[in-house]
């Protein structure tokens, strides 16, 4: 059983989340071999976190402005597997530098991978709504709405531009729009468009609403509003895969439902199984954490030789962050 030697650089929220998953995927899989979780400093390089005699699997967590540059460094450092926290990237520039990396990069797009969203992929795939031509999603946050009205602003890392990249809504939030969009329509944009508003902004460059729009060959579109300034918003991200034979919704404040509506009808279609990852029943799982758990898990198990699940990869991810950073933005 091949030991794996798990690598963490980056300490917020999404460091944290790994962390979790790691130890779920270690309770929950006895096919692992994990040695302790290892804390590497950004100001290191990560080549000192390798370890002989182990497969050293990267876990990508800090700033979203160093993901490309890490991804880069991890490869030449020699890790086995990486997996990266969305977006990949955030400049123009840095898409061409990932393009053509042919080792194994999982991106943490974590909606993608949960229940309710390979359950609509899979009714898309099986013809159940017909010929899908629509996609059309919010993704609204109350975040730089609640900091604007509390007066004081505490500076964080988003607010310096070489961290966090020259936007933020557009490819903080809009990046899971942007994955699931492309995942379900099965097809890359042949046009993209945006309308930035910066109101309640905390920093020049942090756009706050976004207003998106895709079109795709055949006439067929998306449609997404993308906000952090959203008053009274938790973490909704709701979408609606529309065809011609029916439209399947899918919320995050109720992931284990679908409704699946045909003609002037509707039904609710609930998860009845535990999930395989984590083993968490339905109604009772983990929050956004379960897409960490699932994509932990699948790269540990790739990583050490074992059959393992499909989840987002590089290539699909440098899709999305194209469709968003090529925008015309008016």
């Amino acid at each position: 059983m091949k030991r794996i030697n798990p690598v963490i650089v980056g300490r917020g929220m999404a460091g944290q989340a790994i962390r979790k998953s790691l130890a779920l995927a270690s309770q929950t899989d006895r096919e692992l071999n994990l040695l302790p979780i290892r804390q590497a400093e950004r100001s290191s390089p990560l080549a000192a976190s390798v370890m002989e005699g182990s497969e050293s699997v990267l876990f990508a967590a800090n700033p979203s402005g160093m993901h490309a540059a890490s991804i880069l460094e991890g490869l030449d450092a020699g890790f086995r597997a990486i997996a990266v926290e969305k977006p990949v990237c955030v400049r123009p520039g840095e898409i061409e530098s990932l393009k053509g990396i042919d080792a194994f990069v999982s991106v943490y797009h974590v909606y993608r991978v949960l229940w309710g969203t390979r359950t609509i992929k899979a009714m898309v795939d099986a013809g159940e709504l017909g010929e899908v031509f629509s996609f059309e999603s919010r993704c609204w946050q109350s975040s730089s709405a609640h900091k604007a009205l509390q007066g004081a602003h505490e500076t964080t890392w988003k607010d310096a531009p070489e961290l966090n990249g020259p936007y933020d809504a557009l490819t903080d939030l809009g990046s899971h729009v942007a994955d699931i969009c492309l995942h379900l329509m099965a097809d890359i944009p042949v046009r993209t468009r945006c309308r930035l508003s910066y109101r309640n902004a905390a920093a020049a460059h942090r756009d706050t609403h976004v207003h998106l729009w895709m079109d795709f060959p055949g006439g067929r579109h998306a449609a997404a509003s993308i906000s952090k300034t959203m008053h009274g918003a938790s973490n909704d991200f709701e979408y609606t895969v529309v065809g011609t034979k029916g439209a399947a919704t899918w919320k995050f404040l109720r992931p284990d439902e679908v409704v699946f509506g045909r003609g002037n009808s509707r039904k609710i279609i609930p998860r009845e199984a535990p999930d395989d990852s984590s083993g968490s029943a339905p109604f009772h799982g983990l929050g956004w954490l379960q897409g960490y758990v699932f994509i932990t898990l699948q790269t540990l198990r790739r990583a050490s030789g074992l059959e393992s699940a499909p989840v987002p990869v590089l290539p699909e991810a440098l899709a999305a962050m194209e469709a968003l950073l090529r925008a015309e933005i008016k």
